[in-house]
């Protein structure tokens, strides 16, 4: 059940457990069906839809399958239920957009996939589609890291909050921001488990997934609705809001969007891309530059900072013949 007190958490902390959303048939039913998906696609499908025919990942410790939608109309019961309509809803606005739905499986592997973050201004969740506890593939992501720089630039040993793995049953439901730091632990047993992921952006969100598809879903009633933007807004923060490898970029999205409230709510009325509504609360809300500054680690941002300046002089493409010679 979606409470104010759920709603409140997830903008405090970044993420956010609600529980079971589904009945126990459903639940049955969703679960044979994805046992069938990676019995056709045992190790998942490639970028470009293809069924891969190896054990080799495409996604560091998983195998996925994107286009879940088009294969069995009982996922986008998912998309309808009214408590994730709800909380997207109270986050995005009304004509929310998907940005990718899929499912990710994880074999045994004793590698975790590292913290990062994806894209700001949006909302994530994810449903467990097996039980699941510690050190069984789960996510796992470190509370209130959405106000701080990305994992890259940070040093761990100052940063007192650890990570909080989502574990539980079949069905339990987590939301959380996708600009929240986050990984994968390592799955030491036997047993593969699954989770279902689904990411969202307001209405200006990009209608077209990373290979150029058109996505098959979003919640809008009227296509033109809610299009009205700002060209200068957009840009910005579409420059800004994704830079999970960039300090400057995300600092100065960080102070736009938390400490410039004019802007940042002149451009959350547009719907403007990479923006989600606010909690509403000033303590809420906040944001503290010395918090971000102090968990910093000088010497891992000057050395990345480094690299992308040679990366931007030679090019990616000759930085990766060198690497390889």
């Amino acid at each position: 059940m979606i409470t104010e007190e759920k709603i409140k958490l997830l903008y405090e902390k970044g993420s956010v457990g609600v529980g079971n959303l589904f009945n126990n048939n459903y639940l049955e039913q969703l679960q044979k069906i994805k046992n069938e998906l990676f019995k056709e696609f045992p190790y998942g499908q490639d970028d470009q839809l293809n069924k891969k025919n190896s054990s080799d990942f495409v996604r560091p410790g998983s195998h996925m399958i994107w286009d879940l939608i088009d294969r069995s109309p009982i996922f986008s019961k998912i998309l309808d239920n009214e408590n994730i309509k709800k909380i997207s809803t109270r986050v995005l606005g009304a004509n929310y957009n998907v940005a990718s739905f899929y499912i990710r499986k994880t074999p045994r592997i004793n590698e975790k996939l590292n913290p990062h973050i994806d894209y700001q201004g949006g909302l994530s969740f994810s449903i467990l589609l097996d039980d699941i506890k510690e050190n069984e593939g789960e996510t796992f992501f470190y509370p209130r890291s959405h106000k701080l720089p990305p994992p890259p630039f940070v040093d761990f040993k100052k940063n007192s909050v650890h990570p909080v793995s989502i574990t539980g049953k079949l069905g339990d439901t987590f939301f959380w921001f996708p600009d929240c730091w986050h990984g994968r632990n390592e799955n030491l047993n036997d047993k593969e488990t699954t989770i279902l992921m689904c990411h969202l952006g307001n209405s200006n969100y990009p209608t077209k997934d990373p290979i150029g598809r058109m996505r098959n879903y979003n919640n809008k009633k009227i296509a033109s609705e809610n299009k009205e933007n700002n060209k200068f807004l957009h840009e910005f923060f579409k420059f800004f809001g994704r830079a999970p490898n960039s300090i400057l970029r995300h600092i100065i999205y960080c102070i736009a969007y938390f400490k410039l409230k004019g802007l940042s709510n002149f451009a959350i009325s547009k719907n403007t891309i990479y923006t989600r509504k606010k909690y509403g609360d000033s303590k809420i809300d906040s944001f503290s530059i010395i918090n971000y500054l102090k968990v910093i680690n000088p010497s891992k941002t000057i050395t990345i900072i480094i690299k992308n300046f040679i990366k931007l002089i030679l090019g990616k493409r000759l930085v990766g013949k060198i690497k390889k010679s």
